[in-house]
């Protein structure tokens, strides 16, 4: 039997391809109770999950005493790259990902360019391709039918909704019901994903003034517009709309707006099953890390009752999945706002520690192991139909994590890999430590080293014409 760390030694030389046995490590999945296992990888698939100690095959390592789950699939990220590349790159931000075990990120069109045509969308691809250290899906934006087809047809995963917008941005603004109502209506007939961040842009800008004219420049008075009227106004018209049409829809940062939006989405689902929603991991607290960091944990911060009502729901399904939204900005963006929040740049990087902050929950039973693999990998799998990522079964891709239940982390801002440089959780201790991030059957990361940086696809959706180079 090969040691952990002479197996990864083999496979960061490429001798670990034809077939390899994980022997011993309890297997997390999100339809059945954790068991210990030999999982059984030949080249970049999983082969078969047989009882602990039957395989007597191939390249036998012990994993004894780790979980085995499927790595991470982030729906919404956003790594800067093209356009704003002093945030964030390619190589940055999916190092990040691959350090915090997500294996496949979401970049979101709202880069710059813009992606709103096919030519944008295919010149994004070609920058991307041979810098990722983690598979890559690729968001399509903006409302014109034809252009939206083209990026379906070139593999975008989906498109990407904006009901509001800032400065730069405005290509992907779909302003009014009837604009949201026509993306509907296209990608009703193209069949993919279709993710909306909601608002009323006029009625949060009044809010805003309204709050600047009382003399409101606090970090607070930002979270007040955020789960203000405008946006769930916003998210009132996306729900009313899709019940209507029968159109899957999933909810974008579906946190950020409060529980009066979880309450709102609750109750449309019922009557909706086609609705779908994420929230980033409640983590962060309004009693603490805003008086603290203030506009640093804008705009997704938790009170007491909040956080335990979206741990409630992502532990009973009701909030399907887990994701970042990760933004990252320079302490220069963020520090514009000490002073006037309304001038600090929204979001924090969040890559690196989303899982670890779910699985220590799984370990602290906020969330049972189903629930923690459905929400970081299995429900983000079915949003985007691919069947082959997601879950460690036979035939999918041997995209896995491993994680140390007895081990801890620490965070720490000065070893993180997001360009930025700093993270809200910083100094936090978390029970359980990441061991190993392995992506189609290849260690890339072992404890905290990245090994393979760049090797990373393209992943397509599925049944997408394009010939341009990736998977799916």
């Amino acid at each position: 039997m090969t040691s952990f760390g002479d197996a990864i030694n083999a496979g960061h030389r490429g001798e670990v391809r034809e077939l390899t046995v994980l022997r011993g490590g309890r297997l997390l999945t999100a339809d059945a109770t954790p068991t210990v296992v030999d999982l059984v990888v030949a080249g970049e698939r999983v082969r078969a999950v047989e009882p602990v100690g039957t395989v007597d095959a191939g390249t036998i390592v012990d994993v004894d005493g780790l979980d085995v789950l499927p790595g991470a699939i982030d729906l919404h990220v956003h790594l800067r790259d093209p356009g704003q590349t002093h945030k964030e790159t390619v190589e940055t931000g999916t190092a990040a990902a691959a350090a915090g075990g997500t294996t496949l990120v979401c970049d979101m069109p709202s880069t710059q360019p813009q992606v709103t045509s096919v030519a944008r969308y295919r010149e994004k691809i070609t920058s991307w391709s041979g810098r990722a250290t983690v598979d890559f899906a690729l968001w399509a934006g903006g409302t014109d039918p034809a252009a939206l087809a083209a990026m379906a047809d070139a593999g975008a995963i989906g498109v990407k909704i904006y009901m509001a917008t800032a400065p730069g941005f405005e290509e992907l603004y779909s302003a009014d019901a009837a604009a949201v109502a026509r993306v509907l209506e296209v990608s009703g007939r193209l069949g993919w994903a279709v993710a909306v961040h909601v608002g009323d842009q006029q009625a949060s800008d009044a809010h805003r003034d309204r709050l600047i004219a009382a003399g409101r420049r606090d970090p607070a008075a930002v979270l007040e517009v955020t789960r203000g009227p405008g946006n769930l106004s916003g998210l009132r018209t996306v729900l009313d709309l899709a019940t209507a049409t029968g159109q899957r829809v999933h909810l974008a940062h579906l946190s950020a707006y409060g529980l009066d939006a979880l309450d709102l989405f609750a109750r449309a689902r019922a009557g909706h099953p086609g609705l779908t929603a994420e929230t980033c991991f409640p983590a962060l607290s309004e009693e603490e890390d805003l008086v603290t960091q203030g506009v640093y944990v804008l705009p997704t911060v938790f009170s007491a009752t909040a956080r335990r009502r979206w741990l409630s729901a992502l532990a009973d399904g009701v909030v399907d999945a887990v994701a970042t939204d990760h933004a990252p900005h320079t302490r220069a963006e963020k520090d514009r706002g000490r002073d006037d929040a309304w001038a600090a740049s929204p979001g924090y990087p969040a890559l690196e520690t989303s899982l670890p902050l779910a699985y220590a929950a799984m370990l602290d039973g906020d969330l049972t192991p189903q629930r923690l693999v459905d929400a970081v990998a299995g429900a983000p799998a079915r949003i985007l139909g691919l069947p082959h990522k997601g879950r460690l079964t036979p035939g999918s891709d041997a995209d896995l994590v491993l994680f140390d239940p007895a081990g801890s982390w620490r965070v720490d801002q000065a070893t993180m890999r997001s360009k930025v440089g700093w993270s809200p959780l910083h100094g936090r201790t978390l029970r359980g430590r990441l061991h190993a991030t392995w992506l189609r059957g290849r260690p890339i990361v072992h404890d905290g080293e990245i090994l393979e940086p760049g090797g990373g696809h393209f992943v397509r959706r599925p049944g997408a014409g394009d010939t341009n180079p990736g998977r799916g």
